[in-house]
């Protein structure tokens, strides 16, 4: 009697490997968060942002108060929309004071807040609603923004990283 040899492949086929590749996949995706810290990546980009609309605000006004020839000036005020909205300016930059800060940034309350700083009466940072509120310049996860100082000192605008 002939007796066939039959022998088995040995291995994994393309339908196994490709499953197994999704697999891993869907638990790479799944455990990459916990792994990674993307929600401090995420806040201090955010800061970024905030940091580049003050910027820009701060540029609007002083052109407006080169317009009105208030930019030597230590104390003036400026009409920033047709509304007849008013920013209070110090040497032609918005002064720092959250009113003035608040009216001039289109940012919501739910997600950032301003606080003036005790003693420091040329500073104010904004920070992330739900943190606790700063209370020195310099604090973490903030932007802090210092009025100008004379007529050839412009304003400043840093982020203050570490959330």
């Amino acid at each position: 009697m002939n007796t066939l040899n039959i022998q088995k492949q040995k291995g994994f086929t393309l339908i196994e490997l490709v499953i197994v590749i999704v697999i891993l996949g869907i638990l790479a995706a799944t455990a990459a968060p916990k792994f990674l810290n993307l929600q401090a990546d995420a806040k201090e980009s955010t800061l970024q942002a905030v940091k580049a609309s003050v910027e820009t605000a701060m540029s609007v006004v002083y052109a407006k108060s080169l317009i009105n020839g208030t930019e030597t000036s230590a104390t003036a005020t400026v009409t920033i929309d047709s509304a007849s909205t008013t920013v209070n300016t110090v040497y032609g930059y918005p002064k720092a004071a959250n009113v003035d800060l608040a009216k001039l940034l289109d940012l919501a309350s739910a997600d950032f807040s301003y606080v003036d700083i005790a003693g420091t009466p040329n500073k104010v940072l904004i920070y992330p609603t739900g943190m606790t509120a700063p209370t020195a310049a310099g604090a973490s996860c903030t932007v802090e923004y210092s009025e100008a100082t004379s007529a050839t000192a412009k304003a400043t605008v840093v982020v203050n990283t570490g959330c």
